[in-house]
């Protein structure tokens, strides 16, 4: 008898086991599994904490980061300023409890002293002609689109006044230049937003106008830290393509992937002009605009001393990666930057009045889009990286940075304010909080003072 309950308890057990890994199993796909996209992210997205890349890159003056800060207006010897944004790339990635978002890393000069080019206004150009249906997409000056903002709107009721941001002062750009790393197996596209935070921005009170550039179009709103409009992780403002008056997300592709859709005959429509130079790029733009005070900083750090809130500036700490042995060779390439479905109206100017800011330059970032599946680069692949970089600033009259300067040489694109003499900001904070730039906006977890 008790054998007999033995034998039916463990049957129960055995078919409870069995019903709960069928019901896994059913949740599961069949067939021939794909690699699954997260372990693609998780391989890719830990490129800033790999030790060995670190090294190879500072050979060449480079970091490995995923937190960039890109501003318009830094104090000497600071990591804050009277206008500074911090950018972000956030791929995204569906998982059954919904969108998550991961930092993509990006080579770059470092953050803190911030190498930049001032490059003649007149060599800038970008497309326009996607804000608007019917639109045919060509190239014009940077300075004519800043000139002329409302024309190149999808509706220029949203922006009041005269809608000049074009400064006797914009003879030169400020300009950076960096390599983004988005995580794509051998087929796949990946979706992702820039993200801003410009800490002087507040609702109704931008410091910033921004502009994205692509192949297929330009797309301009805003900087204002709206609640709405707030990125899935972190802080910052969500940026999106403008297609038509509508909002996408942006997409990537490897450049192969791409090349053999065409060649076989299935062409998409976004497919024309993939296989062009400049399809891997993207340029953000920011315009300065006078505002309110309202921001975090709220401009009060106008004037500040040297030596305030130093940190040599790397983001958000990443994960230890896998030994580059187990992740196997380097497969990066080219990748083919495109737009995603409309998600509903492309948010312009909000119907606000804005005015040039003319103390400050106008800074263009560029940015240089590469697949990779498992974050591994080659020797070749940085010095790839390193050159690209370089044909960039050997555009510029000046190079340098405005942060450190290595000399007392004035460049057009200095913001011309007394930057001296006032109680440094750091005396303000506990010693503590003096080591980054994030700790004049809130604790947040995992946040590493300094960054690398």
């Amino acid at each position: 008898m008790r054998r007999r309950i033995r034998r039916l308890y463990l049957f129960t057990l055995y078919t409870a086991l069995l019903s709960t890994f069928a019901t896994v199993a059913a949740a599961q796909p069949w067939g021939v599994r794909r690699n699954r996209y997260s372990s693609v992210i998780q391989r890719v997205i830990t490129m800033p904490g790999d030790a060995s890349l670190q090294e190879r890159v500072r050979g060449h003056e480079l970091n490995v980061v995923n937190v960039m800060w890109e501003d318009t207006g830094r104090n000497s010897g600071s990591s804050i300023g009277p206008n500074i944004s911090d950018l972000t790339l956030q791929v995204r990635e569906s998982t059954p409890a919904g969108i998550r978002t991961h930092l993509l890393p990006v080579i770059r000069h470092p953050n803190f002293t911030d190498r930049t080019a001032d490059i003649p206004a007149a060599n800038m150009w970008v497309r326009v002609g996607n804000q608007r249906a019917g639109g045919e997409l060509h190239a014009v000056p940077l300075t004519e689109v800043l000139a002329h903002m409302k024309e190149y709107l999808s509706d220029a009721s949203t922006m009041l006044g005269n809608g000049n941001m074009l400064a006797e002062r914009d003879t030169h750009f400020l300009v950076s230049a960096q390599h983004v790393y988005v995580p794509i197996p051998r087929r796949g596209t990946a979706e992702f937003n820039p993200v801003i935070f410009n800490y002087q921005s507040a609702p109704e009170s931008p410091a910033v106008l921004t502009l994205l550039v692509t192949r297929q179009g330009t797309s301009a709103t805003v900087i204002e830290n709206r609640p709405g409009d707030q990125t899935l992780q972190g802080w910052g403002q969500q940026l999106y393509f403008n297609n038509e008056g509508q909002r996408t997300l942006f997409t990537a592709e490897r450049r192969s992937a791409v090349q053999a859709r065409v060649e076989a005959g299935q062409a998409r429509a976004q497919d024309a002009g993939a296989m062009e130079e400049g399809a891997d790029m993207m340029m953000l733009i920011q315009v300065p605009l006078k505002h309110a005070n309202r921001g975090f900083l709220g401009g009060l750090m106008e004037g500040m001393a040297d030596g305030a809130l130093q940190g040599s500036g790397g983001g958000m700490p990443a994960a230890a990666p896998e030994a580059r042995s187990e992740r196997g060779g380097s497969d990066v390439e080219q990748a083919v930057l495109g737009h995603g479905e409309d998600l509903g109206p492309f948010n312009e100017m909000r119907g606000l009045r804005l005015e040039r800011d003319d103390r400050f330059p106008v800074r263009v970032t560029v940015q240089f889009y590469r697949a990779t599946s498992n974050g591994v680069l080659s020797d070749q692949d940085i010095d790839d990286v390193h050159d690209q970089i370089a044909r960039v600033y050997d555009e510029a009259d000046f190079v340098g940075s405005l942060v450190v300067p290595e000399s007392d040489r004035t460049r057009p694109t200095d913001w011309r304010r007394i930057r001296r003499g006032l109680r440094p900001i750091g005396s303000l904070f506990p010693p503590a909080w003096n080591d980054g730039r994030y700790a004049t906006m809130f604790p947040v977890a995992g946040i590493q003072f300094p960054a690398p």
